[in-house]
Parts: C-alpha cells; structure tokens; sequence
C-alpha cells in the first residue's frame, strides 16, 4: 500500500441527483475541478480514476455501478484511496457505510471528504475516524429525507395552482418565465414533430440537427438522442405540466404543438419495452456445450421420469441444434460441482488464472501515469476558458467542449481497459477459505455462474456410446460421470 504523499493514487467519486434537461452534469465537473486542484495543491497524490454516478445516493435500490467499481478498485489495490467533496457525494445511506469501512480496512486504504475535513489517514486511535464517518452519513440521510420531503410538496401545490416547476436552464422554445415562444426554436420544434410522426428516428434529426449547427439553450451544437427526446415528450410543448400521471393546464405558458400531434409524438417516442434477458434457473443452462454439434444446452424435462434435463434443443437461438445430446441435470451439476471445488480449493491454479487477467505492474502504471496526465490537461483546459491569466483571450466555448472532449473519451476508454480486470476479483474472495461442495452450493446461482465462467474454458457433455441403457440386473441406466468434461482455463 502506497503511504500518503506525491505517489497517492486517488479515485475520485462524483455523484448528482439526475442529468439537466439538455444533457450537461456541470455539478460533477465542480466537483472535480475542487478535488483535483487541493490533491494536486497540497501534494496529495496524483487522480488515475474517476467514478461519476448521475443517480441518488439516497434512495433505495437506485443503481450506482461506478460507485461500486470505486469500492472493488479500493478492495484489489487499483486505488490507494477515495477522494470526495463531501461525504454526501459518496452516499447518503447508512447501511452503504459498512462496505465503505470494509473496503478501507481490507487493504489499509484512504477516505478523503474535502469539505468535511475528514481523512481517515490521520491518526486515529480511538476510531474517530469511522464514528464521524457515521455522523456525517446519518446527517445527509436525514438531510435527503427532508429535501425530498419538501420538493415533493412544493411540486404539488405549483401543480394545483397551476405553475410551472422552474429550472436552472431556459427551456427549448420558451423563455425563461416560459410566458413567450422563441420563434425560431418553435419552427424546430414543430419540425421535429413532424419528421417523427411520419417515421423518422430520433437518432436521423439529432445528426440532421448537429450538422446544421443547431444550438442548444446551452450553445452546444451537438444533439443527443435524449436530450431531444426529452424535449419532445415535455407536457409544456402543449401548454401544460404532468404531475403523479395527470396533465395541469398552465394558463400562462403558450403551447408550441397541437395537443394531437403531441400525442402521436408521445406515442412514437414512448420506451421500448424491452424484453427482458433469459433469468437462468440453473447452474450449466447455455453453459454446458453439446459434444456432438458444440452448441449450448437448455435445461428441460423429462415428462417420463419426472426429472430435469439439459438437453441439445432446437429454439429460435439455435435452430442448428442436433438435438443428440440428453443428461440428467442432478448428475452433470454434482460432476462439475466436484471438479470446480477441487480447482477452486488449489491456490496455484487460480492465481495462475487471477495473472493472466490482471494488468502488469509497467502496463497499469502506464495507465495511471496517463490518466493523471489528462486530468491535468483537464484542469490547464479549465483555466484556458475560464481564468485565463490576465491579458491572455478566453478559449472559445466551441473549441473548449471540442478539447473536453477528446479528453473524456480517452478517459473512458482507459477506464473500459480496467474493466476487464476489474471482472475477474470476484475470484480473489474464493481464495480466502477452503470450500466444500456444501459452502459451493450455499452461494448465490447467480454467482456461482459467474465463477464458472471465469474459471471454465470448456463444459461439455460428450455422447454415451450406450445411449444410457441399463446394465443386465440393474434397475434403469446407469449414468457415466466422464461424459461430463471440464476444461478449466488454468
């Protein structure tokens, strides 16, 4: 573990409640802008990760994968430490404290809270440390509460009176007050209503849109897919607001689109409903392969004997399927359950398997050393456009966002190669204990799935050459457990 100083290296957490209407996120670009200038002002370490959720830390089961990737990074070591504005940014839950601690106490690492004046590198032999760390999370829960508590009832008695909910941002099409139309805006409006009735994607009208250098309120001229469709969908295009499901007339907002074409637009643009993915029920489904075609198996069952099989099946997945492949699921799942615990149980292989997925010592600092170097660039491009040195020109806007960019996508792209390491920690946790075929089945399927494919290249169940007849003197067949092969990856 890295000691706190130059060679420190942070993960930066950002967190805001939702996206503004138009797409921007200025509030995490705050945040960061404060971190990165006191770390690097003060000698603190170097930024190699950024973790931006746009979700609450609030509210219940609202997903925040990069916050989690933050906590996995500090867990394997990728991260020394995590830097944040203020604790509320980080969460506002008590019962997300302990994974933090958990975190923190597995491999020595570091909280840092800027506004709070809270670092758990400090000495802290009483464990204040972790008590304020309490305090502050319990207060910005009841803080969150109050908040949420109090815009709710603001918004119901605007939509009683009949008023709009006012943002930070002028809305496409209206004024400020939203009291007047922006002639302009309304004939792209109408034409954007138009152009989806009669069947055009979202996606044609903003690359129409961005080619023609059509400006946002914000002057950005890239449109994005829903940032349009936001607008569009927007009750205030039709002179009214939605609150818990029902439209309010507002009287003193003029209406953009006819309510009829509104709704068609509406219609057009609803979500997708999306059918959701295959939730396997079983430990080798479309897993396990076919010996004969090397398709994947499904599980079924076996009407005559009343048990459940995995067989080599024809479906709209695989209408190829030879359908020459059929095993009793109770007898292949205890024959790879055997071979798995074995293998998770010898430390060797799967540390040869943790190495050829982890990033080498000379590869990751790479990755470090270039991240920290666009966070600077990110910080001289922050000074460029917004606090020149005197007598020096701002940086243009458009050049700005050109710049920011580029940068932003490097980042992310450096971010997506830590990912596939990141993917293969949940095989760290399995060396930590001896495991019995009893602990393997205690797991979660969901995860022993994961594991199996991590630590599986191959599971295949070969053809009986017997075709499972029963043996003179034997009641029924008799099942041969080497038809089931695992080949590990290590």
């Amino acid at each position: 573990m890295a000691a706190p100083g130059p060679d420190f290296r942070w993960g930066v957490v950002l967190r805001r409640s939702k996206l503004d209407p138009d797409g921007t996120e200025e509030s995490t670009d705050r945040q960061e802008y404060e971190i990165v200038h006191y770390i690097r002002d003060n000698d603190m370490g170097v930024i190699i990760q950024s973790y931006k959720d746009i979700a609450s830390g609030w509210k219940p089961g609202v997903p925040r994968p990069r916050f989690k990737h933050a906590l996995v990074d500090l867990a394997s070591g990728t991260i020394d430490g995590i830097a944040v504005l203020n604790i509320d940014r980080l969460t506002r839950r008590k019962d997300q404290v302990r994974p933090i601690l958990n975190a923190l106490e597995e491999m020595g690492g570091r909280l840092f809270s800027l506004e709070d004046n809270l670092d758990t590198a400090d000495d802290d032999p009483d464990g204040s440390a972790e008590l304020k760390l309490q305090q502050l999370v319990e207060r910005a829960e009841r803080e969150a509460r109050r908040t949420s508590q109090r815009m709710k009832l603001m918004a119901k008695h605007r939509a009683r009176q009949g008023l709009h909910q006012p943002g930070s941002k002028r809305p496409f099409g209206h004024t400020p007050d939203w009291c007047n139309l922006v002639p302009h805006e309304v004939q792209l409006i109408r034409e954007a209503a138009d152009r989806v009735v009669a069947g055009d994607s979202i996606h044609a009208i903003c690359r129409d849109w961005t080619r023609r250098g059509i400006s946002t309120t914000t002057g950005v001229t890239f449109w994005r897919n829903d940032k349009l469709t936001y607008i569009l969908r927007s009750a205030r295009l039709v002179g009214k607001r939605e609150y818990n499901g029902t439209l309010i007339d507002l009287p003193d907002v003029p209406a953009i689109l006819p309510e009829q074409l509104w709704q068609q637009v509406c219609e057009k643009l609803a979500p997708k409903r999306r059918r959701a993915g295959r939730r396997e029920s079983r430990l080798l489904s479309n897993i396990a392969l076919c010996g004969i075609c090397g398709l994947t198996l499904i599980g079924d069952v076996d009407s005559d004997r009343d048990a459940r099989t995995y067989v080599c099946k024809k479906r709209p997945a695989e209408p190829w399927a030879c359908g020459g492949i059929n095993v009793t699921a109770a007898r292949a799942e205890a024959r790879v359950n055997e071979e798995v615990v074995v293998f998770l149980n010898d430390r060797r292989r799967v540390e040869a398997l943790l190495e050829q997925h982890r990033l080498s010592g000379p590869e990751r600092d790479a990755l470090d050393a270039r991240y920290a170097e666009l966070q600077d660039n990110k910080m001289v491009l922050e000074e460029a456009a917004f606090n020149p040195p005197a007598g020096v020109s701002r940086l243009p806007r458009e050049r700005y966002w050109e710049l920011r960019t580029q940068i932003d996508q490097e980042q992310d792209q450096l971010q997506r190669m830590r990912a596939v390491s990141r993917e293969i920690q949940p095989l760290k946790a399995v060396m930590k204990r001896t495991w019995t075929e009893e602990s393997w089945l205690a797991q979660p399927l969901e995860w022993r799935r994961a594991i199996l494919h991590l630590v599986t290249e191959r599971i295949e169940v070969a053809p009986d050459p017997g075709h499972g007849g029963g043996k003179k003197g034997a009641m029924g067949g008799t099942f041969n457990p080497d038809r089931v092969i695992v080949k590990f990856a290590a």
